[in-house]
């Protein structure tokens, strides 16, 4: 131990930071607004009030609260709308991306995509971890992307979690997590070697050569024939 604090970064990181912005727009008064979509989503499109619309997009995540498939596919529309609207808080923004993942509807990918190359880091980070959780493989080369170049350290750590959470796998993914654990900042290097474990179901460790080997070969048996 070396006596000093840990720092929250990713996952740990976002959850606080919504709180926070909830809590600093006096989201605790909202008061009770129902325990079904249909009432949800009605906050949703009459409501003027910044903390009930938090709110109410927040509970949408709860798979309990539908009647059947097809009010899901209600909500993901009125989610959609609002992301792509503009309006909504940084707070809400993030939220609705958060709900789209939960809900796991391919009807969200497209505005989620968008979401993941937003101004606020906030909702990029959120936008990666829920495609991290309903993308295809197409989407782990937008994941990719943001781990190499987003500006954002918390943006880059949730690319890379995400990265270990697709359930269809790139085999070039691998290479970029291999390239993670080589990066002189340790919180890049964790969570590229947690993303490995995940998606390859080894651990090799630190060695870095032994995952390059692994990467390089699982590439070269997904090529197509020539």
């Amino acid at each position: 131990m070396d006596g000093r604090s840990p720092r929250l970064t990713g996952s740990a990181l976002l959850p606080i930071v919504l709180c926070l912005a909830a809590f600093s727009t006096g989201c605790g008064g909202v008061g009770f607004i129902g325990t079904t979509a249909s009432s949800f989503l009605r906050h949703v499109r009459e409501s003027e009030d910044p903390n009930v619309r938090y709110a109410a997009f927040t509970k949408l995540a709860d798979p309990s609260c539908y009647d059947d498939e097809s009010q899901k596919t209600e909500a993901v529309r009125e989610l959609v709308a609002a992301l792509e609207g503009g309006q909504e808080s940084v707070a809400t923004q993030a939220a609705i991306c958060r709900t789209l993942g939960a809900l796991d509807r391919p009807e969200a990918l497209t505005a989620l995509r968008k979401a993941a190359l937003a101004d606020d880091p906030i909702v990029r980070a959120q936008a990666c971890r829920s495609l991290g959780r309903i993308g295809t493989a197409e989407d782990g080369t937008i994941l990719a992307r943001v781990m190499a170049t987003d500006v954002s350290r918390d943006c880059r750590v949730a690319a890379i979690e995400a990265m270990g959470t697709l359930e269809q796998v790139d085999p070039r993914i691998g290479l970029s997590l291999v390239e993670g654990m080589c990066n002189p900042d340790p919180a890049i290097r964790a969570a590229s070697y947690q993303a490995l474990k995940e998606v390859t179901g080894e651990d090799l460790g630190f060695e870095v050569d032994q995952w390059d080997q692994l990467a390089r070969s699982r590439l070269g048996e997904a090529a197509p024939p020539m």
